[in-house]
């Protein structure tokens, strides 16, 4: 079986394969990634090595058959043979290296810029074609090797030839890097939108956060004003409980985030208040486990649900009744349970159903917070009341550490 490239005229032929050459360096490189067609599978080893045989064999047909009409009917065999031989050589020989290069160098690899990022498309190919077409010489016609790889024709083709096929990568990677930076813009532009979002949103809460319903602030003050003259004592303990209800929520208004302690304190400043405008009508209990103390939570996320159980659930019964708020760890979230002993659904109902015009809001913070991570939901309990339950995620630092 005679060489095709041996005639010096002909040097080219060998490396017609070459524009084949493959990148392993990441599964996604791979140049027929380019085409949307071959992006439906899952990029991996097994992938690549049958895209890489299919652009071998492309190419070589592809040259074959421009000078197939120069040969006569009994060599076109030996030269198909030959041209499928050196063109999965050199194609194989470049992937090996590509894959070789991102084995040793690693995640140093994806931080190349400029000229290094230049001249890796440039050696690798090159350093592919050579080995390639020595392996294929090997493989057709080891007599051969000396005639047709040594000559400086051959190698000066073979130089210009590498020097094309580089090219060719260079171009190939760089529309696939423009069309990975077009989406990433995309992206980034995406995630500046929702983060405008969620601070025009923070913005209205803290504004709503920094506002005290006037008629609560009425209420509490004409309270006081008639307390003084038959109980001073007890009109004085009403405006020390309101400072501190109104320097915690102050505090609250002015921090995108606080402590479950801190916002329980808040929670009990507001209680101990209204305690002392009903009286025995209300009680409260809160149960924390330690572990969830120190954990972050935006302000003031669970006073309106202890509002709303006052205002629509103890208020209307007569007789009031009891508050029991909850908090512990459950696998990766903050589970806060606020439940009441009030009339239950026949009110909260009545202003909205879910549990009013307040909690409808607290689930869109949420879900504008947390996404599909956390969720709020409301429970008529068997006995009377309502509970809430407050699904948070953990923060990312308190998930190591448990």
């Amino acid at each position: 079986m005679k060489l095709a490239p041996a005639n010096p005229a002909k040097p080219a032929k060998p490396a017609r394969p070459a524009n084949t050459s493959t990148s392993s360096k990441e599964a996604s490189d791979h140049p027929l990634a380019l085409i949307p067609i071959f992006r439906r599978w899952q990029p991996g080893i097994l992938r690549d090595l049958v895209y890489t045989f299919i652009l071998g064999l492309g190419f070589a047909l592809f040259f074959f058959s421009l000078y197939a009409y120069n040969l006569s009917r009994d060599q076109l065999a030996a030269q198909l043979w030959n041209d499928l031989v050196i063109a999965m050589s050199i194609s194989y020989s470049i992937h090996l290296l590509f894959g070789l290069s991102s084995f040793l160098l690693g995640p140093e690899l994806e931080n190349i810029r400029g000229w290094k990022w230049a001249a890796y498309y440039t050696v690798v190919p090159s350093g592919g074609v050579f080995a390639g077409y020595f392996l294929a010489v090997i493989l057709i016609n080891p007599a051969a090797l000396h005639l047709n790889f040594f000559k400086p024709g051959v190698i000066f083709n073979f130089a210009i030839i590498s020097m094309l096929v580089s090219c060719v990568l260079l171009f190939a990677y760089l529309i696939r890097e423009r069309e990975l930076l077009d989406k990433e813009k995309i992206a980034t532009e995406q995630r500046r939108a929702l983060e405008s979002e969620r601070r025009a949103l923070e913005a209205q809460l803290r504004m709503l956060q920094a506002q005290i319903e006037p008629h609560f602030l009425y209420n509490t003050l004409a309270n006081a004003v008639g307390l003084i003259a038959p109980d001073p004592a007890r009109a004085r303990l009403l405006l020390e409980r309101l400072i501190d209800y109104l320097r915690a929520t102050l505090s609250a208004s002015r921090d995108s985030d606080t402590l479950l302690q801190s916002e329980i304190d808040t929670i009990t400043a507001y209680l101990e208040l209204m305690k002392l405008r009903m009286g025995e009508r209300l009680r409260y209990r809160i149960e924390l486990a330690d572990e969830a103390l120190k954990l972050p939570i935006p302000p003031m996320l669970l006073q309106p649900v202890v509002e709303n159980a006052i205002s629509h659930g103890l208020e209307p019964k007569i007789e009031g009744g009891e508050i029991l708020l909850k908090a512990h760890l459950e696998v990766n979230h903050l589970h806060v349970v606020i439940s009441d002993t009030g009339v239950g659904f026949q009110t909260v109902a009545s202003s909205k159903p879910g549990g009013g015009v307040g909690l409808s809001n607290l689930r869109e913070r949420i879900a504008a917070l947390y996404g599909k991570q956390g969720s709020l939901n409301i429970t008529e309990n068997a006995a009377g009341g309502v509970s809430v339950s407050l699904y948070l995620p953990l923060p990312s630092a308190t998930l190591i550490q448990l």
